[in-house]
């Protein structure tokens, strides 16, 4: 069972949400909030906690990037997938950088939210390729972020990060490097401290930054 929460101060929607992500196999939601310190009252005091959090961006009294921030420091096993009507790059990056692990435009097709959090709980991650193109531009446009110092990954360590980008898990990792499943989490953490990521998402921001994953035309 996948646990949800969602936080929104659109009520009609919100309430649409929570009737979509109840409707979908082995999924639950759990509870629901109009604001961020309303669902950062409701993680503290949650009997069961979500595994996943479908957080909007504008919303009164405590907005979702500063939720956000202090939900990755309080639960920091709660993966977050941003919601939000707005696709400029500066919204998308500051996502990313402050911890989300997907992006999701309110105007999704109910199948794409299935399967965003389908993604996120399995790889921990969830990006549409014309949202890793809108990255990526907003990434090419501070181009003094761009340079890699080639010595601090090593070849091995870059084979699996691209296909951590290609959403390869763990163990299918394995199997397409012959190498065993702890060796593979084992680059998968050094990548994160190499890196200063916060998670996979981190990792993706990352391989895009510095020219690591090519995306398709």
């Amino acid at each position: 069972m996948i646990n949800v929460a969602i936080a929104d101060d659109q009520k009609l929607f919100r309430k649409g949400m929570v009737s979509l992500i109840n409707s979908f196999d082995q999924m639950a939601m759990v509870f629901e909030a109009a604001n961020g310190r309303e669902l950062l009252d409701s993680c503290a005091n949650a009997t069961i906690l979500p595994d996943i959090i479908l957080l909007d961006l504008s919303m009164p009294e405590m907005n979702g990037l500063d939720a956000l921030k202090i939900l990755k420091e309080d639960f920091p096993s709660i993966s977050v997938i941003i919601l939000s009507s707005h696709e400029a790059e500066n919204f998308i990056l500051a996502t990313i950088q402050a911890g989300a692990n997907g992006y999701l435009a309110k105007n999704a097709e109910p199948e794409e939210v299935e399967q965003a959090i389908r993604e996120v709980h399995k790889n921990d991650f969830y990006f549409t390729p014309p949202m890793l193109e809108i990255m990526r531009r907003g990434l090419v446009k501070r181009s003094n972020l761009i340079s890699l110092d080639s010595d601090l990954l090593t070849n091995r360590e870059k084979e699996v990060l691209q296909l951590i980008c290609k959403q390869y898990n763990s163990q299918e990792i394995a199997d397409q490097l012959y190498l065993s499943h702890r060796t593979v989490e084992g680059h998968r953490n050094n990548l994160l401290q190499k890196t200063a990521s916060r998670n996979t998402a981190g990792l993706v921001l990352y391989a895009l930054k510095h020219k690591l994953l090519e995306l398709e035309p």
